[in-house]
């Protein structure tokens, strides 16, 4: 049979043709950043040179921040859009296709993804808008919604303009367009508005917040030849002084909102946005400060699946993350994320052994003593897990969660003394941790130690506002504070702030009705529907009674608590410290609940 010459050649090359090279993964470090990736060296290096840059450019108008932080930052860089795919978010199991970039902070590792390949979507703003984000988030602990959204858009258009020169606030065209067509929010509005609020959820409306936030933060920072740009600077550094948002505003600015808003309108109205160009203190050296190595193919496989598990993408995660283990069996930092990824998926003992792999491997590996005390310590071997606990607190002493999750060990111990210590420590490492003021605070006024509880109540409300979960429960603590120190004006007056602040069809509104005598004890009762709450109704009457000098009632309330309430609240604890004081006696030690 005769063959077809060019079948034949087809078959040859078919045979013949050089399968395509396996991409080659490469880490570039700068100063600030690790970016991994499959892109060439030369673009890894410029994606660095533009973050330093940026991140620079941040030092240089948030003079007062602190830029550096323990958590570090990876960047993965992929040199096409196909390669991305597959990590790229999802929603509802769906990959969402038009994601160019995007930023994943967490406790320990900050995690930045983009594609070099821009056709359809600019991954920088993503990055840039994600970072500010991160850096505003690390050092202002009550930042305002409209201020945290305009300065991340605000930043989300940085430009860089030769090695030296950076352009900043470049109008975003999204937010022209919603100013031309849309009337500005009332500024009352405007500022109010939170992660609770329509303007912020619904989407109909969340266009228009974005875009005033933008303009306004745009206004401040360029406009009026940039007369209010110091003035914001000074806004944020009142953020945490504890005043409203009006009088801040008035001390800051020297105008009140009706000014500045008629000075935002006018802004507006004219329609010309210009850019604020700046030049760096000094041209980064990107030969001194980058190096570049080849990864191995172990270290690859890690990069790829812990950043699946950080997207949640958990079964693909862990083939990439298995097949490192089984290419480097003693690859401490993947054993580490592998056993996260175990324990995720509630195999405890598989994320044990490699706790102990990755220790016995690189007893320097921070985070393996942290996990594997985690482990030691949900089992009640506290004597252990306080061990290694300490070993992750001397590898890295500036991570303020170590030493609130040895705190806890500590207090599930019977060791308060040492956990009021470390929980001290913590907040003064990481003042985020905002939890560690509750544990604090209602230790110390268990204690009896009511001006520490009332500063750790006053602190916990300082940072996270009226708005959230634990607020009236960290107001009330506050105020029967306050009262116990003899405080009763200031007590009543902050209770009057408070109701006008909190969420008044939110348990536990009813206590402070109650309190403010708009609410009968009997009628406080009736609205506690389950034992919860009357075990807290009951707990907060007998103290409001005790004070009140009312004794036999206060007593009965207390009482309650003791026998039929819930003993795995802290009004528990409260109730019983109260009942041992109106009762001469030493209080019977108990096991401290962990708010």
């Amino acid at each position: 049979m005769k063959r077809n010459p060019l079948f034949v050649l087809i078959c040859l090359f078919i045979v013949i043709a050089p399968v395509s090279a396996k991409d080659q993964w490469t880490k570039v470090q700068s100063k600030n950043f690790t970016i991994v990736g499959n892109a060439s060296e030369g673009d890894m290096r410029k994606i660095a040179f533009k973050l330093e840059q940026f991140r620079q450019t941040l030092s240089m108008l948030l003079r007062k921040a602190s830029i550096s932080t323990p958590i570090p930052t990876t960047v993965v860089l992929f040199k096409s859009d196909d390669s991305f795919r597959q990590f790229k978010p999802r929603y509802q199991g769906k990959i969402k296709e038009n994601v160019g970039g995007y930023f994943l902070p967490g406790r320990f590792t900050n995690y930045i993804a983009l594609t070099i390949d821009k056709e359809s979507v600019n991954p920088y703003s993503v990055i840039f808008h994600e970072y500010e984000h991160f850096v505003l988030h690390n050092n202002l602990a009550r930042l305002p919604l409209w201020l945290d959204e305009g300065l991340a858009e605000f930043y989300s258009t940085f430009e860089t303009d030769g090695d030296l020169k950076v352009n900043i606030g470049v109008p975003v065209i999204p937010h022209l367009y919603q100013l031309r067509v849309q009337p500005l929010l009332p500024f009352k509005t405007l500022l109010s508005v939170d992660t609770k609020s329509p303007h912020y959820n619904e989407s109909s409306k969340a266009g228009m917040f974005y875009a005033e936030s933008w303009a306004l933060v745009h206004y401040l920072m360029n406009g009026n030849q940039t007369k209010r740009q110091q003035q914001l600077v000074s806004f944020l550094n009142l953020l945490d002084s504890g005043m409203t948002v009006q009088e801040m505003f008035q001390k800051a600015f020297g105008a009140d909102f009706t000014t500045v808003e008629n000075e935002l309108d006018a802004y507006v109205r004219r329609f010309s946005f210009p850019v604020l160009s700046l030049t760096l203190r000094q041209q980064l050296n990107t030969e001194k400060d980058m190096t570049a190595t080849q990864l191995s193919e172990a270290e690859l496989q890690y990069y790829q699946g812990d950043l699946l598990f950080r997207l949640g993408q958990l079964p693909e995660a862990r083939v990439f993350l298995e097949k490192s283990i089984a290419l480097d069996s003693k690859f401490a930092t993947g054993c580490v994320s592998l056993g996260t990824l175990r324990l995720a998926q509630g195999q405890e003992a598989e994320a044990e052994k490699m706790f102990q792999s990755a220790i016995e491997t690189d007893s320097k590996n921070y985070l393996a003593h942290y996990y594997y005390a985690a482990m030691l310590a949900g089992d009640e071997k506290f004597d252990e897990a306080i061990s290694h606990y300490k070993q992750a607190i001397s590898l890295k002493p500036d991570m303020g969660l170590f030493y609130s999750d040895l705190g806890y060990a500590y207090l599930r111990a019977g060791k308060e003394d040492e956990a009021v210590q470390l929980f001290q420590k913590g907040s003064s490492i990481d003042r985020k941790q905002s939890h560690l003021y509750r544990t604090l605070g209602y230790i110390h006024f268990r204690r009896g130690e009511v001006e520490r509880a009332a500063g750790d109540a006053y602190n916990y409300i300082n940072i996270e506002g009226w708005r959230d979960e634990h607020s009236q429960y960290m107001f009330l603590l506050w105020y029967f504070s306050l009262r116990q120190l003899k405080r009763d004006d200031f007590a009543k007056t902050k209770l009057t702030t408070a109701l006008a602040q909190l969420n008044p069809t939110e348990w536990p509104f009813a206590v402070l009705q109650y309190l403010n005598s708009t609410l009968s004890l009997s009628d406080l009762l009736t609205q506690a529907k389950t034992n919860d709450e009357e075990t807290e109704a009951h707990a907060y009457a007998g103290l409001d009674l005790s004070l009140k000098g009312e004794r036999d009632s206060a007593l009965e309330h207390l009482r309650w608590v003791r026998d039929k309430g819930n003993r795995r609240f802290v009004e528990y604890q409260m109730a019983l410290a109260e009942i041992a004081k109106l009762e001469g006696k030493s209080q019977t030690p108990v096991q401290p609940s962990v708010p």
